[in-house]
């Protein structure tokens, strides 16, 4: 048959298709499809209709799929079934087996799958080709693994090459020969010499459901580190097998307060006001670590920082935490290292249209991720393409925006592989998925892609069984998304399913006409929607309103020497912008809301004392303005000082550092321009000018003549003082005072000497003129005796 001519080839392939749709018909096998799980909005990848739907209440058992080898069938292999049934009646089931049946017909619809896989009804068209060894009694409540095996040649599958594929068979829980029910599952049948195959990348997202869960709920984040979400995300995400879409706030762990301990020798004053430290979240730094350490040779593709929305930051004008989360993201890869392939950001199905997409692009998306049926005219084509296109913009600029399609089915069933679900039938119905894709007919390679959604519980051992199984698939070869996004820019396919160039078989160009929205139907198969839902973008008023915050963070930071307390606050408002909280705009509030009271709180700490008022009496003067400092690290601010009526004028203010918890001091020099009162408003600023504290009002009285006209009165004052002096000691000098001679110097001896010594002959000839006065009457009261060797007037008398 792989000689037959391609004509050929077409008819029989167009022959046998028509045969299994009969033959389904006519054995009765399928029931009624399964209800629909997709509502208008709901997220691409969110609900998984073609899961298997639980038993019927009234079930007697239920049943539960253990093991399915091989993962493919070779003509000498024997297929092995393993199931868990569980008794849910009342009653003792007497000798319970488990019965093997099968359709020989090669599955080519992928619809079939999901019909298949959802009927949980008994089996029992035809004869069982196998059954379990040694029936025995179940009691209720009692669970017992019943095995079946049934050798390649027992099944009957042709051994031509060109029928290799998928292949439905049941497994029936019997009691003694009634059906109980069944389970539907699919062996891979690889006959000898086929050798169709298929590429398959899975792209894993590594990211957080909450960034901030870190400071907001520690115990939380503590548990989803060890056994949670991040736990099961770092053990599936170091595999080699998957790339990652990766949120580079996991690489930033953040900074988390640190209770500091005193030293002994620490003052008491000290003890009680420890300075606080911070340091990263040990968790996250160990998650950070295995990251960059695991990278390895993988693709990495960067999601938004926090997975910020930026869409919602842009219809907000809210630009500044788009610019945040930008440069918070290239900070985060230069430091850890890593260089991730382009800014991926996705698209929910039902909201893909030229609009939507138009969005990404102004975003700045460097690639978008849409899941594939919005991207073809036929959701349910019969050939599979690629997982990869590129639009091109309507906005005029030529732009155009590669594209990665994960195929939605696929993407669903691998978010299926939880610890509280069927993992086994959900590994088999994913490689039932791609053996049907590769064996459809075409010559063109393709490259398909899975995105599981980031809500997914995935756990890992199930979702690694399943990966190892692809592994061991010789129908699957594992592949890179790093080859989809080159061959996207390289404008490297073909739209034709049988071109044998070598050229992968992709979507090719897509403009805004071709964008569909789509979700899952009622048949288990994603498919087109009338129109496309609004998105539900963030609360605009709380985007700006964080905007506003981080920039009062940013000023607070310029003065700050440590701004370690601002990371609390700076991780809740990126959060706050998260593509997580659309649709439920509480979270976003709240985060925004805590940021904005811790920015108020620390800005708070920053004052200026006011005072009471001040008098100005000279022409110039510095005029002391108290700076109070409560943070906890020291701070540099500057002064602006402004007046209300243009009585002064304010001279230059040097920047102040003022140490934690601490006052200091700012001069603040004012000259004197006119007397009167004049309003002196104080406020602090950055160095560049980016105020910091409330205006403070002081009032200020101005008068420099009160200096002069004080001077003039202190000098009238010591002048009066000195001449009452002198005139009090003429007026009492005579009488107070010792005689003594007085007269001019003599001028012969100051020119011989140089001392000043008085002129005798002058004194001698005033004495001679006293003696010619007649005497003074005699004190008849006193007797004078007078000497007359001494007396002058005793030698003068006749």
């Amino acid at each position: 048959m792989p000689s037959s001519p391609l004509p050929v080839r077409l008819v029989l392939a167009a022959l046998l298709t028509a045969l299994l749709l009969a033959s389904s018909v006519l054995v009765g096998g399928l029931s009624s499809p399964a209800p629909a799980a997709h509502a208008a909005g709901a997220p691409a990848q969110s609900a998984a209709p073609s899961a298997p739907p639980p038993p019927a209440a009234d079930a007697p058992v239920s049943m539960d799929l253990v093991s399915l080898t091989p993962t493919s069938l070779d003509p000498d292999g024997t297929l092995t079934a393993e199931v868990e049934v569980t008794n849910d009646s009342s009653k003792t089931l007497p000798d319970v087996a488990l019965q093997l049946r099968t359709r020989t017909s090669r599955v080519t619809d992928r619809a079939m799958l999901a019909e298949w896989q959802a009927d949980t009804s008994a089996d029992t068209s035809g004869a069982a080709l196998a059954s379990s060894d040694d029936p025995t009694p179940l009691a209720p409540g009692e669970s017992r693994t019943l095995t079946v095996e049934a050798s390649a040649e027992e099944l009957g599958y042709s051994e031509a090459p060109y029928y290799w594929g998928t292949r439905r068979i049941s497994l029936t829980a019997v009691a003694e020969g009634d059906p109980l029910g069944a389970i539907r599952s699919f062996v891979v049948w690889r006959p000898a010499d086929a050798d169709a195959a298929i590429t398959q990348s899975v792209l894993l997202p590594v990211a957080s459901r909450d960034p901030a869960a870190a400071i907001t709920d520690p115990e939380a984040a503590q548990q989803s580190l060890e056994s949670g979400h991040l736990a099961t995300t770092r053990a599936l995400a170091l595999r080699d097998d998957v790339d990652w879409w990766l949120d580079p706030a996991l690489l930033d762990p953040p900074q988390l307060l640190v209770d500091p301990t005193p030293e002994a020798d620490t003052a008491e004053e000290d003890a009680e006001h420890p300075v606080p430290t911070y340091a990263p979240d040990p968790g996250s730094t160990e998650l950070a670590t295995a990251l960059v350490e695991g990278v390895g040779e993988r693709t990495v593709l960067a999601m938004p920082y926090a997975q910020a929305d930026l869409v919602s930051l842009g219809e907000a004008g809210a630009t500044t935490m788009s610019s945040v989360a930008t440069d918070r993201a290239q900070t985060t890869w230069d430091a850890t290292g890593i260089n991730p392939r382009a800014r991926v950001m996705g698209l929910e199905g039902s909201e893909v249209d030229a609009a939507s997409l138009q969005q990404l692009v102004d975003a700045g998306a460097g690639a978008a991720i849409i899941p594939s049926t919005s991207l073809q005219e036929n959701a349910s084509s019969t050939v599979t393409p690629s997982s990869f296109g590129v639009y091109e913009s309507e906005d005029g600029s030529g732009s155009e925006l590669p594209l990665l399609a994960p195929d939605p089915v696929l993407s669903d069933e691998f978010s299926l592989l939880t610890a509280d679900s069927d993992t086994e039938q959900t590994q088999q119905r994913l490689l039932a998925e791609t053996a049907t894709i590769a064996s459809e007919f075409t010559t063109a390679p393709r490259h398909l892609l899975i995105s599981p959604n980031l809500a997914a519980e995935l756990d890992p051992t199930a979702a690694g069984a399943a990966l190892d199984a692809f592994a061991e698939a010789p129908w699957i070869e594992t592949g890179s998304t790093d080859s989809l996004l080159t061959a996207a820019s390289q404008r490297a396919w073909t739209t034709h399913a049988q071109d044998d160039s070598g050229t992968p078989f992709a979507l090719g160009r897509v403009s805004g006409d071709d964008l569909l929205p789509s979700g899952p139907g009622t048949n288990g198969r994603w498919e087109h929607l009338e129109a496309a839902s609004d998105p539900e973008l963030l609360d605009a008023p709380t985007l700006t309103a964080a905007a506003d915050t981080w920039t009062r963070l940013d000023t607070l930071a310029s003065v700050m020497e440590d701004d370690a307390s601002l990371a609390v606050p700076r991780l809740e408002l990126l959060t706050s912008t998260s593509r997580l909280w659309r649709g439920s705009p509480e979270r976003s509030e709240e985060l925004a809301r805590s940021a904005e009271t811790s920015a108020e709180e620390m800005q708070g700490k920053i004052e200026v004392v006011p005072a009471s008022g001040y008098n100005l009496i000279s022409d110039s003067v510095g005029v002391p303005v108290t700076i109070s400092n409560g943070l906890d690290t020291p701070i540099t601010v500057s002064t602006r000082v402004t007046s209300d009526r243009p009585l002064v004028q304010i001279g230059d203010i040097e920047a102040v550092e003022v140490p934690a918890r601490s006052q200091v001091d700012a001069t603040v020099p004012v000259d004197a321009v006119a007397n009167g009162t004049v309003t002196l408003t104080t406020v602090l600023t950055s160095e560049d000018g980016q105020v910091l504290t409330e205006p403070v009002t002081v009032p200020l009285t101005v008068n420099p003549a009160w200096e002069n006209w004080t001077t003039l009165v202190v000098v009238i004052a010591m002048g009066v003082l000195v001449i009452v002096g002198v005139a009090r000691a003429r007026h009492t000098g005579a009488s107070t005072r010792a005689p003594a001679a007085h007269g001019p110097e003599d001028p012969v001896e100051l020119s011989r000497t140089g001392l000043s010594t008085a002129d005798t002959g002058t004194v001698a000839a005033i004495w001679s003129e006293r003696a010619k006065e007649p005497p003074s009457p005699p004190d008849t009261d006193t007797e004078t005796v007078s000497d007359p060797d001494t007396d002058p007037r005793e030698e003068d008398r006749p």
